[in-house]
């Protein structure tokens, strides 16, 4: 139905020896501020795990070509990453993306800040060429960081500027990647580590309330769509 409503075009891929007649998905119709957050005409909505754009529509319009009021008055622009993925969509995303689910994306304060987190780590005796105040960096997972304090050459106090740095990951010196320790243990001081999967959870958890427009005003909308792509 939407895509139905597009003017047509003309187009060709061969330099205009052949010419095809085309919807013209180019053009965009939005709805205006005064609309969008008029609070009378519509509802909100949290979206559940598995539910589609259709799906939804279908719920409150009965009629899963609408789907695309409820894209577009959510401002939803690419619905496989701007709409809330289903939870195995989700654990697929974050294993595609990150080499450990599990390796610190940040570091939090109580009130949900991002932070430097100050952190112990211990290894099996191979922080030897490791000094104070070397930039270090995680050759593992995303991390990096500066050493504060060295107690031996099994453990050693960091400031964590991004990412973060958990057991068994491996870490260099950021000036010379051929010097090598690994972490067997990690202690947290300051700031609560928050996991890639965590972090990604969170991020498509907040993109499930949305708003609905309420049924009575779909048909105005729908007239003021179509009058719009003819002008």
């Amino acid at each position: 139905m939407y895509f139905k409503s597009f003017p047509y075009t003309l187009y060709s891929l061969d330099n205009t020896n052949t010419v095809q007649v085309i919807t013209d998905i180019t053009n965009r119709v939005t709805l205006s501020d005064e609309v969008k957050n008029n609070l009378s005409i519509f509802d909100e909505y949290d979206v559940k795990d598995g539910d589609t754009p259709e799906l939804v529509a279908d719920k409150f319009y009965s009629n899963p070509e609408l789907h695309w009021i409820v894209l577009h008055y959510n401002e939803i622009i690419d619905p496989r990453f701007d709409w809330p993925l289903s939870t195995n969509n989700l654990n697929l995303y974050v294993a595609s993306k990150y080499t450990d689910v599990n390796g610190i994306h940040h570091y939090e304060d109580a009130n949900v800040n991002y932070i430097n987190g100050n952190v112990i780590l211990t290894s099996n005796n191979s922080f030897g060429n490791f000094a104070l105040n070397d930039p270090i960096t995680n050759n593992t997972n995303i991390g990096s960081g500066v050493i504060t304090s060295k107690i031996s050459n099994s453990n050693v106090f960091i400031t964590v500027t991004n990412g973060g740095f958990i057991s068994g990951d491996r870490i260099v010196l950021a000036s010379n990647t051929s010097v090598i320790g690994n972490i067997s243990s990690t202690t947290t001081l300051t700031g609560t580590p928050v996991t890639n999967l965590v972090y990604e959870d969170e991020v498509n958890e907040s993109k499930r309330r949305i708003k609905i427009l309420k049924a009575s005003y779909v048909d105005a909308i729908v007239s003021d769509f179509k009058k719009k792509l003819s002008e």
